[in-house]
């Protein structure tokens, strides 16, 4: 976790699930989060993209809105807890010395840039969807 990025709230539930789980389970379980992790940063950065390719693409069906909806919660689960994921904290408190989204098996270069990344394009899909409606 980046020195400057404290957890808001997740800490509060992380600590007492990681206290819960038996020293000898731990890198199983390390491994499990971290696999979860993965699985759910693709999964919603595909939603990201769907749904601005479906901006780009002039669509705005059931599927743009949810994929809207997901990538907005993520967002704000992310932004209130200090722009820290909170699996973050909870691989930390089991053992692991780094639980951030570099851990998913991402070149470090391109890990320390996927907010910037992500943000930018559902930015970018919030103003294509929007122009959208506009025009309807």
């Amino acid at each position: 976790m980046t020195a400057n990025r404290v957890p808001r709230w997740s800490s509060a539930l992380t600590i007492p699930i990681a206290a819960h789980v038996a020293p000898r389970h731990r890198d199983g379980v390390i491994d499990a989060v971290k696999a979860f992790h993965s699985a759910a940063f693709l999964s919603i950065f595909s939603l990201i993209l769907l749904f601005t390719w479906d901006g780009i693409r002039g669509r705005s069906t059931r599927r743009t809105a949810t994929a809207a909806v997901v990538a907005l919660a993520e967002t704000a689960v992310y932004l209130s807890n200090n722009q820290v994921c909170p699996l973050t904290p909870l691989v930390e408190d089991l053992g692991a010395a780094r639980g951030t989204v570099t851990d998913i098996f991402l070149p470090d270069p391109i890990s320390r840039r996927i907010p910037v990344l992500s943000g930018t394009i559902l930015l970018l899909g919030l103003v294509l969807q929007v122009r959208l409606r506009r025009r309807r």
